[in-house]
Parts: C-alpha cells; structure tokens; sequence
C-alpha cells in the first residue's frame, strides 16, 4: 500500500514542493522583510522621571555681619529657617566685614552708593550666590530693615529680624513659592493629565503663557501707521534696539531674534462713539488686536514670539487712552505689548488749523524705557516693591533676577522633557506597527543624559551649566517627538494591513490549502486500507 501511497503522492509533488516553500521560505522571508523596526527606547529611565523626587537646587548664601564677633545668633537662625525650604539646598557661611569693606561702606552716604560699588564687587564671581550685607541704618532711611541690591546683594540693619531677611531671600529672590507650586502641579497630575497639558501647550503654538520656550524667541517690534497721508512718522529703531533692547536681552538665559517693521494703512477698527479723543480699555485693545495680528511677520515662526507695537492713533481718535494705564501701554497675556503714542490733541486749541501731513519724530528713549517694562513683565521678572529693591540700573534687570531666571527655566525645562518623553514612549508603546528609527532613540538618550547632567549641575549649584543641560535635553526630547519618520505612520490602523494583504494572499493561499486538504485526505484513506 505504501508504494500505492507513494504513487499517488507523486501526483501531488507539486503541491508539495509548493507548500515546502511557502512555510519554510516564503513565511520567513515575508516576516522578516514586513516586520517593523523599532529601536530599543529606554523606557523605565523614562518612566523614573515622572517618580523623581523633587530637585533641590543648592544656593550659596554668604552672611557678612558684626553679628559673627560677638553673640552670633543671626546666623543659625537663619540657617534653621533656609532648613525648612523643600526647594532649595541652602549652604550658609558667615564672616566678619574686612576693613576694606567696612571703610567702603563708611565713605558713601547711599544704599545706591554701596551698591554699585561694594555689591558689585562681592558678586563677582559668584553666579547663584546671594550675600547678606549689614549696613548702618541710616543708609537704608525710607525704605524696609532689609533691601534687595541689583547685584546679588542683600542690605539689612542690625536690629532686622532673621524671619525677615529670609522672607525677602526665599520670597522674592529665589521664588520659593513659585518653584514649589510648580513642581507640586506638576507631581499631583497624573499621567493622562500631563499629556493633555502637553497637547495643549503644542496646540497653543508654544506661546508665553506659561513662558515656555525651548530657549528661543522672536521678538517683533511694529510701528503701526494707520493714516500715513496725516503724519510722516520716523523711528530710530536700529539705535534704539543697540542701545536699549539687546543689552537688556543678552542678560537673559535666551537667544532672541529681533525684527521689526512699519505697517501703514493698519487699523486697530476701534470704535468711535464721541469726538475729541477716546478712551478704551485694555479688553478694547486685546480685541482690536485680532485685526492686525496676521500682518505680524511673527507669524511666519515656528518660535514663541514677543509682539511690542507702537500705534499711532486717527487724528479723530486722538488723543487715545487707555483706561488706568497713564503711559498708554498694555500687556497682552501670552502675546506681547501695546503702547499708544499720541502726537495730536483733537481738544488743544493749539492743534486747530494744524497742516498736514505733519513730520513726527518718536522719542526712541521713551518707548525703550515702556519696552523693557513690558518685557519684564513678558518674560517673567516678577516686579519688587519700591521699599524692598533698590531702584533699577540702566540695565532694567537685577543679577539676582537673571541668577532666578536659570533657575525657573531649568527647572521648567525638567518638567517640559519629562512630560515630552514620557508622551512619545505612551504613543510608541500604544501603536506597536510605528517604525522607531535610530535616530529617535539617540536624541531620546541624549536628552535623558543632559537632563541627568543638569540635574546634577543644579544640586551643585552651577547654574549655567544645570540651564543649558536642560536646554539641550529639552531640544533633543522635542526633536525626538516632532520626528518626521513617526508622523509619517502615525496612524495606520490594522483594518488598512487586511486591504493590502488579502488581495495578495487569498488567490495563492486558497489552492494550497486546498492541495493540503487533499493530501491529508490521501494519507488517512492509506491508514483506514492498512
């Protein structure tokens, strides 16, 4: 019967051989060249950054007092109020004034004086510090028992309370309740939380709201003319950005690109229900906005943008105010700032019979001082009472506010990275078909270990290096998720796999199933005969 078996099974061969190939070259070969490549991604190193503890930054704080000769009290006390501080690592030394010092402080008649002098000195070299300077009483008349310098100086008198030196150092200098607030957020929100606040913030084109940038900004500065056959209005905007805007810039942890432009013919369309003037409200100029806001060149940006415009209202609007703000100037939340310059009074007398068009020259110094206002208030300089903070140097910002602005940042930019890994591996581990190239898991590990290098620089109390490491991580981890390999299949459902592969498969597959459901019959027919 076997050799009946073997007879018929001839007649089957090339089936056989057909059905040999298929199964043991044809499959593998099939799934080797279909399946996806996916690189190995480090995934619980991505999932410990939404465990991690939250990051003490270290500050040095040096207290230079009398206090260190004689009861020296000030200082452990001071030390068990920084203790309690979940923020910062706080390292205090102290010491007595050298007699250079102390003559510095004797020969000048001004807190200013001192500033400029022996606070500069003591902040050279010292990024991230802060000194706690005694001085006489009578230099601080006017102003609290403890004040801030714009270097990295704080004054106090001797009689000052330690509460109250430390509640303008971790208050107001280092924003303590600031950072806590913002990293608590940040733990307290789960995971699903945290990729929605993700996609909102993407959807939001990386605006200011919550000053988020990756460490570059577009800053447009407009000159809005809406009846150049009235006034000829003239700028002097290269000087002024030298001279007033650049120096400013350049002191914050940013790269900022500056433009500007004068738009003619462009209205704010306010509306006009009296003659003489008008009067709006900042609601009224944040609407009026949206009518001028796609000729902006920012828009053409893939980079947060800082929009500062100068309007020159309608001679039948003019003058134009704005409601509580005596400079005529307004902050746009996440957008940038408005500032009216009126150069006509319809109500002055001596306006009437007024030629024109009429030539107007901007006082440039008087837009920059607005400018750098609005531009702290935009990049998050929070402003300081009048009584707690010398007042501002021709610079606009404090070092100690710059030495904060490396610490929110870095900090922001943790949080940014961690949210922005820990979205990209979900979506990589929820479509399992996606291809994950090389290329992403490199940027995914380089943004892993300058994140862990920043981190590590911001418990040292190196806080330049700890910014910039948390600038690059959060470059890589954006470049990582915005790859364009995974858009490409990012989504691709399995429903669209059968359309492709069952015209393909079910012409060839059918006759073999069918030859193999022949054979098997031959061979239990042979058993049943023997």
């Amino acid at each position: 019967m076997n050799a009946i078996l073997l007879e018929k099974l001839k007649d089957k061969a090339a089936a056989l051989s057909y059905v040999f190939i298929l199964l043991i070259l044809g499959l593998p070969l099939w799934w080797q060249t279909t399946t996806v490549y996916r690189a190995n991604l480090p995934y619980t190193e991505i999932e410990d950054l939404t465990q991690q503890s939250n990051i003490k930054q270290k500050v040095n704080i040096l207290l230079i007092t009398e206090d260190a000769i004689n009861t020296h009290k000030l200082g452990p006390h001071l030390q068990s109020i920084f203790l309690n501080s979940e923020v910062y690592d706080v390292e205090l030394s102290v010491r007595t004034p050298s007699e250079s010092e102390q003559k510095a402080i004797k020969s000048v008649d001004s807190l200013a004086d001192i500033d400029a002098t022996l606070g500069k000195e003591l902040s050279v070299n010292r990024v991230g510090w802060i000194v706690l300077l005694e001085v006489p009483g009578l230099v601080l008349e006017g102003m609290d028992s403890v004040v801030a310098g714009n270097h990295r100086t704080v004054y106090f008198e001797k009689s000052c309370k330690a509460e109250d030196i430390a509640g303008l150092v971790m208050d107001v200098m280092l924003g303590e309740y600031t950072l806590y607030q913002e990293w608590k957020t940040w733990q307290s929100s789960g995971h699903q939380d945290r990729q929605s606040e993700l996609a909102r913030r993407r959807q939001e084109g990386g605006q200011l709201a919550r000053k988020k940038t990756t460490g570059h900004i577009d800053l447009q500065l407009s000159l809005l003319v809406p009846e150049p056959d009235m006034v000829i209005a003239h700028w002097d905007i290269q000087n002024a950005v030298e001279a007033y805007i650049k120096p400013f810039l350049e002191k914050f942890p940013l790269q900022v690109s500056v433009n500007s432009q004068v738009l003619y013919l462009t209205d704010f369309k306010l509306k006009q229900t009296t003659e003489g003037g008008l009067e709006v409200t900042g609601e009224q100029i944040g609407l009026a906005l949206n009518h001028v806001e796609s000729l902006l060149n920012s828009q053409s940006s893939v980079n947060p943008a800082i929009n500062l415009i100068i309007y020159i209202p309608r001679i039948t609007q003019s003058p134009l105010t704005i409601k509580d703000s005596p400079s005529g100037s307004f902050v746009v939340p996440r957008w940038g700032g408005v500032l009216v310059y009126n150069y006509f009074d319809s109500n002055d007398p001596q306006f009437h019979g007024a030629k024109f068009p009429t030539k107007l020259t901007l006082d440039m110094e008087k837009i920059a001082g607005v400018w750098l206002g609005q531009l702290r208030t935009l990049l998050g300089v929070a402003n300081v009472e009048d009584t707690r903070a010398l007042p501002l140097n021709a610079d606009g910002v404090r070092l100690w506010e710059i030495d904060y602005q490396h610490r929110y940042r870095s900090l922001e930019n943790y949080l940014e990275t961690a949210s922005t890994l820990y979205s990209l591996s979900s979506l990589l581990g929820q479509i399992s078909n996606i291809v994950i190239v090389e290329d992403i898991a490199r940027r995914v590990e380089n943004a892993l270990s300058a994140l862990k290098s920043s981190v590590e620089n911001l418990e040292t109390g190196n806080l330049v290096e700890g910014h910039s490491g948390s600038q690059e991580a959060i470059q890589q981890a954006e470049a990582a998720f915005f790859d364009p390999s995974l858009l490409a299949l990012l989504y691709f459902p399995d429903d669209q796999k059968y359309a492709i592969y069952v015209p393909y498969f079910v012409p060839v597959g059918l006759p073999i199933l069918l030859s193999i459901k022949s054979i098997v019959k031959l061979m239990k027919s042979n058993e049943k005969l023997d």
